[in-house]
């Protein structure tokens, strides 16, 4: 993986002051941390279960390139856990009730990226023995010759690429607000979650669907925690509404500022993950009604027709914005 160099912009907020540590609290609620805590205990999936599933279990005649390229951009993205909470910590270091939720989510985190590595490592291994049973037969094999490079990428140095292109790319604003970051990242959550969850629904290998859907169900409740706190700050500063909406404006997947030709990568998995128009149509309509819910329509409805959501976030001239008729043909389910 080449070294990715991007420079961030803030085209709707970057003209805010820089908000002081002091000034980096949500609305506290311990009571929250504890609901969430308590029903982490009771979900949380085994990660030695997963780590033990032989791999003979994995049946690659089901896996498609796709399928291996979509767990490799998901474990490269998962790998950079450890810079997300470092970054979240620091922000957030005047408030002990987030700063103890983040703890918990950087483990569940951490437990998504060893998964998938340890999936992929798996491939690896059953792609090899395939190998050595087809001899000379293997070498015109091109599906798996692809998988086997795909693997061989993601577990060799793009995880040392990425981290080294988080320290350089990604990073929390000083300008923001608690309001505009916990916004942001529910916002994350929930098209990561939404994206595990179609894709282990399209996807033909079970071991490898099975683990999508445990991941959906976690990021589920990141998200759901995430949009509680939004409200709450909302709640608190109803004033911080127009500064949330110019924040999601610039909303955008953290990929794109650590993987190289994420636009490439994307493509793959939205077809991946929603292969039809229906399928897309029907994801746009969840994360509408999503954005929705936490700011209304009317602010939701801006959110979409004035920001850069086809663009990733990116302040792109050359990318159109929604129109409003469209958004509401995609809700009222005439595509016509």
């Amino acid at each position: 993986m080449s070294k990715l160099t991007k420079t961030s912009s803030f085209p709707f907020t970057g003209g805010q002051p820089a908000n002081p540590p002091a000034g980096r609290r949500t609305v506290p609620s311990q009571d929250d941390i504890i609901a969430f805590y308590r029903t982490s205990e009771r979900v949380s999936w085994n990660l030695t279960e997963l780590l033990d599933i032989p791999w003979t279990d994995i049946d690659i005649d089901l896996l498609s390139v796709a399928d291996i390229n979509v767990v490799e951009t998901t474990m490269l993205v998962e790998a950079n856990s450890p810079d997300y909470v470092a970054n979240l910590i620091e922000y957030f270091k005047a408030d002990q009730d987030v700063c103890d939720f983040i703890m918990m989510w950087g483990m569940e985190e951490w437990k998504h990226y060893y998964a998938l590595r340890d999936y992929l490592t798996k491939v690896r291994i059953a792609v090899e023995a395939r190998r050595a049973e087809l001899g000379d037969a293997a070498a015109d094999d091109e599906r798996l010759a692809a998988i086997e490079a795909s693997v061989h990428n993601a577990l060799t140095d793009d995880v040392a690429a990425v981290r080294e292109a988080s320290v350089q790319n990604w990073g929390i604003p000083s300008h923001y607000v608690p309001a505009q970051l916990v916004a942001n990242t529910t916002f994350q959550e929930f098209v990561t979650a939404d994206f595990y969850r179609n894709h282990a629904r399209h996807v033909q290998e079970p071991t490898l669907a099975k683990l999508e859907m445990l991941l959906a169900k976690d990021e589920t409740r990141h998200e759901m925690f995430y949009e509680g706190k939004v409200k709450d700050c909302l709640e608190a500063e109803p004033d911080v509404m127009p500064l949330v909406i110019d924040a999601l404006k610039e909303f955008g997947m953290p990929g794109a500022y650590l993987l190289d030709g994420y636009d490439v990568r994307r493509a793959d998995m939205e077809n991946a993950a929603f292969p039809t128009l229906a399928d897309k149509k029907a994801a746009f309509v969840r994360l509408f009604g999503k954005m929705e819910r936490v700011l209304g329509h009317d602010n939701a409805m801006r959110v979409f027709t004035e920001g850069n959501y086809l663009s990733d976030g990116v302040n792109d001239p050359s990318r159109k914005k929604m129109k409003p008729e469209l958004i509401t043909r995609l809700m009222t389910r005439r595509l016509g």
